[in-house]
């Protein structure tokens, strides 16, 4: 009987430890993100900008964001474009020559064209060296801007001490399938958690749609975890890297469940290595990240993903030695299960541990899986129309 109490100590703690530091963390985010800027803000500031296009066999949609981004509002003399072809293979430098020839005299572009490819961080950081703008911005390709973005968004980096802001991420096709259902929670969640770390002081998440540095901190780009580690990067220059909630990107997110795994990995697998890089910082003593937004962020995503396993394991032999009780456990999957609203949440949270325990597990192999690669079906989704519904073009 003492083995049997143990065991169900140990299953309670297990379950309090699991969802306590997520719940808890998400709820004091929550409070942070309500509060107001401690920046000083210059609305007049406008900078030179450089927008960076990282593409490569892109002509499904090239034409599409080059529309999108002359529509953006900003003086012409103070932003240019540079589309930055990774060795495309497809037609997309010939779609990007033929729309710079029909707009030359609306917007700045140009192409830097490797004949080599060195994937998106390593041509980047070709062709940072050619950029001398006050503000860089990347932009993948499949990320689309509201017009005002700049007028509503550069004036956050006029503070001294920001050195980076990155938009929230809208999604184009949020309804149409419970994979997207799925992922617009999943972002209404981890976007209010990086509001608050971004009042409280500076936020790792950044993401390829928007993500704005100022030229002076940038030696390179971070080639282990591209927007995020530069982010990292940013913060340990003893800059402020911040996620700005007025402003949004939009994107279209995958439909089906295996190309959502796809992605979510990939982005799993350079977060964990951020913040095991962060785990280190803080063991040296060297971290500039605040340790109330560090500890639980690396307990998140390294260490919860490992309780899910030691949790299922409890949770079977505590149904096991306790039939009861095991009733009572699987009303309450049920009733979770059973509503709307719910079931979204806990399908993401177990399938989101999931995918960090299998990042993790690659990470700690040195295996890449087969599976690593782009996402093509996303691109073929987005259309014209979809896109002036959103009045993006």
């Amino acid at each position: 009987m003492g083995w049997l109490l143990l065991l169900l100590l140990v299953w309670v703690g297990v379950w309090v430890l699991f969802f306590g530091v997520s719940g808890l963390y998400f709820l004091y985010m929550k409070h942070y993100s309500q509060k107001k800027w401690n920046l000083t803000i210059d609305a007049g500031y406008l900078p030179s900008v450089s927008i960076l296009i990282p593409v490569y066999n892109e002509q499904q949609i090239i034409d599409l964001k080059l529309e999108n981004l002359t529509k953006v509002v900003y003086p012409s003399d103070k932003m240019e474009i540079i589309v930055v072809n990774d060795a495309s293979s497809d037609n997309t430098l010939k779609i990007v020559d033929q729309y710079i020839a029909e707009h030359q005299s609306q917007v700045r572009i140009r192409v830097f064209d490797s004949k080599e490819h060195l994937g998106k961080t390593g041509c980047l950081n070709q062709v940072l060296k050619t950029v001398q703008s006050e503000i860089v911005i990347i932009s993948d390709a499949d990320c689309f801007w509201p017009k005002d973005i700049l007028q509503k968004s550069l004036s956050y980096l006029s503070d001294p001490s920001v050195g980076a802001i990155t938009a929230r991420e809208q999604l184009l096709n949020s309804g149409d399938t419970w994979v997207t259902r799925g992922e617009q929670v999943y972002n209404n969640t981890i976007q209010a958690i990086r509001i608050g770390e971004s009042k409280l002081y500076a936020t790792l998440f950044f993401q390829g749609g928007f993500a704005a540095y100022k030229r002076s901190l940038l030696s390179e780009f971070n080639h282990a975890a591209d927007d995020s580690g530069t982010a990292l990067d940013v913060i340990q220059a003893n800059k402020r890297a911040l996620l700005i909630p007025e402003i949004s990107f939009f994107t279209i997110s995958p439909t089906v469940w295996q190309d959502k795994f796809t992605v979510k990995i990939r982005r799993a697998s350079h977060l964990q290595q951020l913040w095991i890089r962060c785990l280190n910082l803080l063991m040296q003593g060297k971290l500039l990240m605040p340790k109330r937004i560090a500890i639980p962020e690396i307990i998140l995503h390294i260490f919860n993903p490992l309780l899910l396993i030691v949790l299922v394991i409890l949770t079977v032999a505590v149904m096991v030695s306790y039939p009861f009780l095991a009733l009572g456990i699987l009303i309450a999957v049920g009733l979770v299960f059973g509503v709307k609203k719910t079931q979204t949440t806990a399908i993401e949270l177990i399938q989101n541990n999931l995918i960090l325990l299998i990042a993790l597990t690659s990470f700690l192999t040195k295996h890449k899986f087969r599976f690593w690669k782009p996402v093509e079906g996303t691109r073929s989704a987005l259309n014209k129309q979809m896109l002036q519904e959103k009045q993006l073009l």
